[in-house]
């Protein structure tokens, strides 16, 4: 059997592996569908008029679990993201494609450097829109709470103020907010289901005024005026942080340039020059200069990322 006929085999097999799993996740995601639905009706009997956001459309208050294991689901979470098929279609289209196409222009070397950096560009494409997503949050988070303060100071309680303020809130972070009230008619407290929320998308600001309702709510006290400083201090840190990223761009921006640079030439040449690649690697001096250069490589990357980080 030839070359291209083991190749065209193994593809099928990818693709056969591929069909059966987005089958077993459809059928996963008819019934937690089905389970949802219930859910969503359970919940309209016990509160109907909190089921409609500002615009008057109807949204599921209960969201349907999502495969996987926990971080794997709070990643997608975080990402804005619902796994499906489609999904997953387009992240592997592509790389199967980069693939087959490195394996025919270059040899194994340049399908595993290939497959290697799709996967290192699609996660920072999802990470990118998750550093997004968060900053977005967060700049939302102290007009949520001015408004919050200001149905608190009339005399409405520290739930009701919430779950009205909750639908004047736009995406993003309607998300985590509509999670925490469906936790809250679910039986949970005000704090515990803020504080659920906050750990699942890495809110720390929504940790912190979650702690702040959950003394209100314990021992009493103004919480009115706690959160009303509260959106005061987030907004000041937050033009803080963009002054100090605009004063740091420059440095941040060349320590990405000098760690990303030598793993993007080196890649370069062992995709379109993999006989020099392999000159080095057959001779035991070439051999050891490559582990010392890539251990080099992730030490000075590492100090890099601490530097870009500290700025």
């Amino acid at each position: 059997m030839t070359a291209p006929a083991l190749w065209l085999m193994a593809v099928a097999v990818l693709l056969l592996a591929l069909g059966i799993l987005l089958w077993q996740n459809a059928k996963s995601r008819l019934h937690q569908n089905a389970t949802s639905d219930f859910v969503n009706q359970q919940i309209r009997s016990m509160a109907p008029t909190l089921d409609a956001d500002a615009d008057g459309s109807d949204q599921p208050l209960f969201l349907p679990a999502q495969p996987g294991p926990r971080l794997w689901r709070h990643f997608w979470l975080r990402a804005g993201v619902v796994p499906g098929i489609a999904l997953y279609a387009g992240l592997l289209l592509p790389g199967l494609v980069l693939a087959i196409l490195a394996m025919v222009f270059g040899g194994v070397l340049s399908t595993v450097c290939a497959v290697l950096m799709y996967l290192v560009l699609a996660y920072f494409r999802l990470w990118l829109k998750i550093t997004r997503r968060h900053q977005k949050m967060v700049h939302q988070l102290p007009a949520f709470l001015d408004t919050m303060v200001r149905l608190t100071t009339i005399g409405n309680s520290l739930e009701s103020s919430f779950q009205a303020t909750l639908l004047t809130i736009d995406a993003p972070l309607k998300e985590p907010l509509n999670r925490a009230n469906l936790l809250i008619q679910a039986g949970r407290s005000l704090e515990h289901a803020l504080a659920q929320e906050a750990r699942t998308f890495r809110l720390t600001e929504l940790n912190l005024v979650a702690a702040v309702i959950g003394v209100a709510l314990r021992f009493g006290g103004r919480a009115d005026t706690v959160l009303e400083r509260m959106a005061s201090f987030m907004r000041d840190r937050e033009q803080a942080q963009s002054e100090l990223l605009a004063l740091s761009a420059e440095i941040r921006l060349s320590a990405w340039v000098l760690a990303l640079m030598p793993i993007g030439l080196g890649a370069f040449m062992v995709m379109f020059n993999n006989d020099m690649f392999m000159l080095m690697w057959d001779d035991s001096v070439g051999k050891q200069l490559l582990f010392g250069a890539t251990v080099m490589e992730f030490v000075g990357a590492y100090w890099l990322y601490r530097l870009a980080k500290s700025v």
